[in-house]
Order: C-alpha cells, then sequence, then structure tokens
C-alpha cells in the first residue's frame, strides 16, 4: 500500500513538473454596451450615503480554457453564500462535479433554480447548511436565487474542462498545472459567453505562458437568437 501510494504521489509530482501555467490580465472595457436592467432591487449597503459603486464587470467572469485534455471532474464544487450574495456571483462546474452551495450566511434561505425547480431539494437552506446538484450538461447554465430575496442571485456554467479561473478586480487571472499543447481561451460573462472570437495559446510545458485578451465592450451585446 505504501510503495503504490508513493507512486501515486510520484506521478502527481511528475505530471506537475510537466505542466504550464497560463497567466494574464483582460483588457475590459469600463462598462459593458448593454448594462443589466434592475428591476427595483438593489444590494444591501452598511453606508446608504456611499457613493454609488460603478459595475465590477472582473466578478462577473469567468475564463475557461478547453483542449483535448479530458477533465478531471472534481467531486464538489462549493459555491458559497455570504451575506446579502453569492461569494462569487458566477462560477463555472467540470461536467461530472456536484455544484454543492453552502449558506454561511446569518438567514435561511429559500433557494430555486429557474432553469429547473426540481434541481434543487424545496425547503429553505437553513445557516451552515449545504443543497447541491449535479453538473451534467455542457453547455448548460443555470440561475440560482432566492425567491424572497430578487437580489440574492447567482449564476453558473457547465464546462468540458477543469482549468477555470476567476479574474481579480483589476482583470488578472492565472491557471496552474495544464498539460503542454494548444487551447482555446473562452470567456464567459454572467450568463452567456461574450460575443467574440475564442483565444489561441499555446501552453509551454515549463514556465508560465500570457495572455492578455482584449475585450470591446460590443463583446457583451446579448447574441442573436438561434434560427
Amino acid at each position: 500500500m505504501r510503495i503504490l501510494l508513493s507512486l501515486g504521489v510520484l506521478s502527481v509530482m511528475i505530471a506537475a513538473a510537466h505542466a504550464g501555467t497560463l497567466v494574464g490580465k483582460l483588457d475590459l472595457p469600463q462598462t459593458p454596451a448593454s448594462p443589466q436592467v434592475t428591476k427595483g432591487f438593489l444590494d444591501r449597503s452598511e453606508n446608504p450615503f456611499a457613493p454609488v459603486r460603478s459595475i465590477d464587470i472582473a466578478r462577473q467572469v469567468v475564463v475557461v480554457v478547453e483542449g483535448e485534455e479530458k477533465p478531471v471532474s472534481p467531486p464538489q464544487v462549493m459555491w458559497d453564500l455570504v451575506g446579502e450574495s453569492f461569494a462569487k456571483p458566477v462560477i463555472a462546474a467540470p461536467a461530472g462535479a456536484d455544484v454543492v452551495i453552502r449558506n454561511t450566511s446569518k438567514v435561511p434561505r429559500t433557494l430555486v433554480v429557474k432553469e429547473n425547480a426540481k434541481l434543487l431539494d424545496p425547503g429553505p437552506l437553513n445557516p451552515t447548511a449545504t443543497k447541491s446538484f449535479k453538473a451534467t450538461d455542457v453547455g448548460k447554465s443555470f440561475t440560482v436565487g432566492d425567491k424572497d430575496a430578487p437580489h440574492v442571485v447567482g449564476h453558473v456554467v457547465i464546462v468540458n474542462t477543469q482549468f477555470i479561473a476567476y479574474p481579480d478586480e483589476s482583470g488578472h487571472f492565472q491557471i496552474d498545472n495544464i498539460p503542454p499543447g494548444a487551447y482555446k481561451v473562452k470567456i464567459w460573462y454572467r450568463d452567456n459567453w461574450l460575443q467574440r472570437p475564442d483565444d489561441d495559446v499555446n501552453v509551454s510545458a515549463k514556465g508560465k505562458t500570457e495572455l492578455n485578451p482584449k475585450i470591446a465592450a460590443a463583446a457583451f451585446a446579448s447574441p442573436a437568437p438561434a434560427k
């Protein structure tokens, strides 16, 4: 058993030694071309007299790197409810993973999935408790919200890769342990892919490969309906 364990650890170390890192910075516009319209609900603020903050586009973005490498689905993708919102308003989950929603706030939440109400068990999600659903269909996206608090809403997209990054406020991102080779870099914003060509990148076997996607405001426009 110890020999098998040692061999497993060694194989992981060898794989990591022959894997690269993708780093970059999204060149984002100040505001999307078609900003989302609110319907009378605003996020609560500790200071109602504070100046209105601009839209934080980067927090709504997910960078996805797809290639021929088949994803190794993690058993769980944790998604925390913190205070009056999700810790990450938008997440990506590899196909086959369990999306586990954990309520770290102090109040119960009655969560529903807009596209399929059967995905989550009915009833309140109490503080410290969890609810989960299986991420199955690649390309599908789901909107999860609290029917009693419309300002609590998050989005999840199911992807065919484990190489996922969430940019920081300035747009910087990093994905480690990518096997060397050719990949497509796709960018998801809120509830859809950005309307722009995917970026091609060749990840080196060692060190860092840099990619700085430039995103025009028009990329945020909603896609045309399928004919």
